[in-house]
């Protein structure tokens, strides 16, 4: 006890357990301040592979004079392989930015020790058009500086053939002119975020067979504008923003726990408690975060508070507070996500921004989907994954998993995504084909709840459907479902009107009437949007409080 009443006067040295949090939060936050704003675009680079190809003139002999073993022309090749070596190296964009020719202020580019280059190719390129790009973009160049090197990989390939026609002609020990490039330099280099690609160069060690080990020396060169850092992945510093920032955190962060490890659970007096007997119902995407902020209620106010929580779809929820008598009603609250039918005839209060995705299994190879053609995906005139533009997972049939009528969230996407129209018929129970209705244009079951459909979409080859962020972690975390943008746009609450992402709402509170102060409706009402607990609750839970400590949240207005 001792040690956690020093530790407390510590905290209360330094000011407190609010500035202590700040200062954890600032340090974590470092790192990624520096990496999206101080140095945002980040180029890095690794060398994958630097190593003698491995043939030279002694496979071709069994203790005999090398000189004289095997054909003189294939003699003369293992003379010039001998010294040949190879170097891959894989470049990346690993910053949240994209990197074009203008953000360079030197361009990267490689030197190899004094090994001249012979030839080079890229590989592995993130897409096709990156590795048409980075070929047109390769220069070699020797050791002048002047002029810039104009040698491109045409050229290389074109001497690399006149070169090695030379050397199979050539008698055995007659030297051939070396090439006189000593380096590569990538002009106009142009990745997004993620891209990625392989520069392979084979290089060759200037003298003869046997006259020592390849040189293992990569130089780079090159550098980004002072918003950028090129770094090389394969070098590890023992000292790093992250570690040193994440190692003061830690001891901040365990500091501030034990010297708050004796201290009671939410006080009483810090909530307008009251008694009673409260039924919650509604959206089934809130409904966890619901729970643990009544759990945290009743640990506040004790036993008296009596409240049930009841899952059952936003419709359902708020149509059970309509049609309950007087008395029934003033126990009752609803949470639906969007705006009710019967909102006009309730008392509504907004709790939290809810943010949704359309998601598709992993094998489909999809990130993005424009809405026209999700709408064309839902009204079947699309069936198969093979009509769908960027889809490379080939034929592939397409089936939906959707929510019941009674899911608000199935509302919203009707409304926002779909323009209205509905999502079809149910055609199957299993998922996999039209079992119910062979007529329907497309294969569509329903599952009330949006774990169920994350399951679904996660085990069913071809699914796509929607869900809420939090539903998705684990499976987007296992690479079992992938969270499409729309038309290429994600939801960014600070841009969230000119951005114009479809597919999100603000979840309701409904209530008969609007609850009378001191009764538990009013005073579990008043915990939900107003207490820092649940409110931190929310925010774990995926979603954004409508009501901040500096007043309400604007974008909760826009819907």
């Amino acid at each position: 006890m001792a040690v956690l009443e020093w530790l407390a006067r510590v905290v209360d040295f330094i000011g407190g357990a609010g500035p202590v949090l700040f200062s954890i939060v600032l340090l974590i936050a470092t790192p990624y301040f520096d990496r999206l704003l101080v140095r945002r675009k980040r180029l890095a680079f690794r060398v994958l592979y630097n190593s003698k190809i491995g043939l030279g003139p002694e496979t071709l002999h069994d203790g005999g004079d090398p000189a004289r073993s095997g054909p003189p022309q294939l003699r003369q090749v293992l003379r010039l392989v001998d010294r040949m070596s190879m170097v891959v190296i894989r470049i990346r964009n690993n910053g949240s930015y994209d990197i074009g020719p203008d953000d360079f202020d030197t361009p990267l580019s490689f030197t190899f020790g004094g090994r001249v280059v012979w030839n080079a190719r890229v590989s592995e390129a993130s897409t096709p058009e990156l590795r048409a790009r980075l070929r047109e973009g390769l220069r070699f160049f020797s050791t002048e500086e002047n002029p810039p090197p104009r040698d491109d990989l045409r050229t290389v390939r074109q001497r690399l053939s006149e070169r090695m026609t030379r050397w199979l002609g050539a008698s055995n020990g007659q030297d051939i002119a070396e090439p006189h490039w000593l380096g590569v330099r990538v002009d106009g280099l142009r990745l997004r975020p993620g891209q990625k690609a392989k520069l392979v160069v084979v290089l060759r060690e200037p003298g003869e067979a046997g006259d020592g080990d390849v040189t293992k020396t990569v130089d780079q060169y090159g550098k980004l504008r002072d918003t950028g850092l090129i770094k090389d992945e394969g070098t590890r510093r023992r000292f790093t923003l992250s570690r040193v920032s994440g190692v003061f955190a830690a001891v901040l962060t365990v500091l501030l726990v034990l010297s708050q490890v004796t201290d009671p659970p939410p006080a009483a007096g810090t909530v307008a408690c009251a008694s009673g007997t409260l039924r919650i119902e509604g959206s089934t995407v809130f409904m966890p975060a619901m729970e643990v902020i009544r759990d945290q209620y009743v640990q506040a106010c004790g036993d008296g508070a009596r409240i049930t929580l009841n899952g059952n779809g936003s419709r359902d929820g708020v149509r059970g507070i309509v049609e309950a008598g007087p008395g029934e009603a003033a126990e009752r609250l609803a949470f639906s996500d969007g705006t009710s039918q019967f909102h006009d005839r309730l008392h509504s209060e907004k709790i939290a921004i809810v943010v949704y995705y359309v998601v598709v299994n992993s094998d489909v190879k999809l990130t993005t989907l424009s809405t026209a053609d999700l709408r064309k995906i839902y009204d079947g005139t699309w069936t198969d994954w093979s009509q769908v533009p960027g889809a490379v997972s080939g034929s592939l049939p397409i089936r939906i998993v959707g929510r019941g009528e009674n899911s608000g969230t199935r509302k919203l996407f009707q409304q926002q995504v779909l323009d209205g129209a509905s999502e079809g018929p149910i055609s199957s129970d299993l998922c996999l084909e039209k079992d119910r209705d062979p007529r329907s244009p497309t294969i569509r079951c329903e599952r009330e709840h949006n774990s169920e459909i994350v399951q679904k979409i996660a085990d069913i080859p071809g699914a796509i459907g929607y869900s809420d962020a939090q539903s998705l972690v684990e499976s987007r975390r296992a690479n079992r479902v992938t969270a499409l943008t729309l038309d290429g746009r994600a939801f960014d609450a600070s841009t969230a009107v000119d951005t114009g992402y479809p597919l999100w709402t603000v979840e309701y509170a409904y209530t008969k009437s609007p609850p009378p102060p001191g009764t538990l409706a009013a005073s579990f009402l008043a915990f939900t949007r107003h207490h820092p607990l649940s409110r931190t609750t929310l925010t774990d839970a995926g979603f954004r409080p409508c009501t901040t400590p500096e007043g309400p949240l604007q974008l909760c207005t826009l819907r």
